[in-house]
């Protein structure tokens, strides 16, 4: 594919928001708040000596997603107002963003499957259903679905209405989208320094693999810029992809025994990363349309 037919998954040409300058001291208060909000819940817990373990949901960390979410809703509230808040929400529900969106969107479900299919090829014992309903936080008695239900609505919208939706438009206002991404990732990766102490699936995590952490979700920031600016603005998609890529990769199924459905689905989306920024390079150094940034 031609870089000049990438816009063949740009979806609808939709505005993603106001445009207004870029605002420092806003960007500023919606990380300090961020920061605040979820390091309030994860600090004392780790302090404590509780540990957040999978399949249980007590104690649990959730409450600590909500943070970027929050933050984004009280700082627009200050500086946009009402015509913020409204727009907030409309790209919280954009869903007419066309089917090839909705297919990446829900794209980790496919690496899933290839993951399986990997291990029934291999030989390799395939995860229980009921593994996949153990996740860290959460008590595996809701089930696959109500698990998947949870991590979608607290962690996708908890997560992305505050990253995406908020801080990075912020950013964009000033730098491209790629700069923007690596800079944003930066501040998400350090937003969970706090788990690394209160949740046991991150407490055996070693430099190098903390190193790699925050290399793979550099990567899945790229992704996210990607889906979110080419969907025109759409918080939706990206909370459906960062949900599930959760629900895939989090659960005892992917990180439990040799955690081949974890490294196959990561793998994928660090390639997709990796492809995207290749092409977003050669776009600038060409003078083309951004790749990452809005149709």
């Amino acid at each position: 594919m031609k870089i000049e037919e990438i816009g063949v998954l740009s979806g609808p040409t939709v505005r993603t928001g106001p445009r207004p300058a870029f605002n420092l001291k806003a960007l500023s208060a919606f990380l300090v708040l961020s920061y605040a909000f979820s390091w309030a819940w994860l600090i004392p817990l780790a302090v404590t000596g509780h540990t957040v373990l999978q399949g249980r949901g007590w104690p649990t960390h959730f409450p600590s997603l909500l943070g970027p979410m929050l933050a984004a809703f009280i700082v627009t509230a200050k500086t946009t107002g009402r015509s913020g808040i409204r727009d907030l929400l409309r790209r919280m529900g954009r869903w007419r963003i066309g089917w090839r969106w909705w297919l990446i969107a829900l794209s980790p479900l496919a690496f899933l499957g290839i993951a399986l299919g990997v291990m029934v090829v291999s030989g390799a014992t395939t995860p229980t259903s009921s593994s996949f309903a153990q996740y860290s936080g959460l008590p595996s008695g809701l089930g696959v679905v109500g698990v998947a239900l949870v991590i979608l609505v607290i962690d996708g919208f908890g997560e992305e209405t505050g990253w995406r939706g908020y801080a990075l438009p912020q950013l964009q206002n000033r730098f491209s989208p790629l700069i923007s991404t690596l800079i944003l990732a930066g501040f998400w990766a350090a937003w969970h320094i706090p788990s690394f102490f209160a949740l046991q699936s991150y407490k055996g995590f070693s430099a190098g693999t903390g190193l790699g952490f925050a290399f793979g979700l550099a990567c899945g920031a790229i992704v996210a810029t990607w889906i979110y600016n080419r969907s025109g603005g759409s918080i939706l998609a990206v909370v459906v992809w960062h949900g599930l890529y959760d629900a895939v990769v989090g659960t005892k199924a992917a990180t439990g025994g040799s955690g081949t459905i974890a490294a196959v689905v990561s793998t994928f989306i660090i390639v997709q990363a990796l492809v995207l920024v290749v092409l977003e390079i050669r776009a600038g150094r060409h003078g083309m349309r951004s790749v990452l940034g809005p149709p």
